[in-house]
């Protein structure tokens, strides 16, 4: 807030755009807070959806595991442990992968 107000008083003493500024004041200065806050923001969503990806990567790797130790002929019991998840996980992720491929 202090950056903007600066900004805004240096531009009324520069004389630039000085009588807009001295009339509309406080909404420049709401404006000038806002696009910051619009910048947070976008860098939130950037962030947030790189970690979206990064999950979904991740989930990606787990199916084709799970599809190849099956195709191994391994149990549930035995991939939960290999892939350190819960067998009730891998059950889970078998019935997909099984879904999918009669699709």
């Amino acid at each position: 807030m202090e950056t903007a107000d600066r900004a805004i008083n240096d531009c009324i003493e520069e004389d630039i755009l000085r009588n807009f500024l001295m009339e509309y004041k406080a909404e420049a200065r709401a404006m000038s807070i806002f696009e910051y806050d619009q910048e947070r923001h976008m860098q939130q969503e950037r962030e947030a959806g790189i970690e979206k990806g990064r999950h979904q990567g991740e989930e990606q790797l787990l199916r084709r595991q799970v599809q190849k130790n099956l195709s191994r002929g391994m149990s549930f019991a035995e991939i939960a442990e290999v892939l350190d998840e819960a067998e009730e996980r891998i059950r889970e992720i078998a019935a997909e992968v099984a879904g999918e491929q009669k699709e």
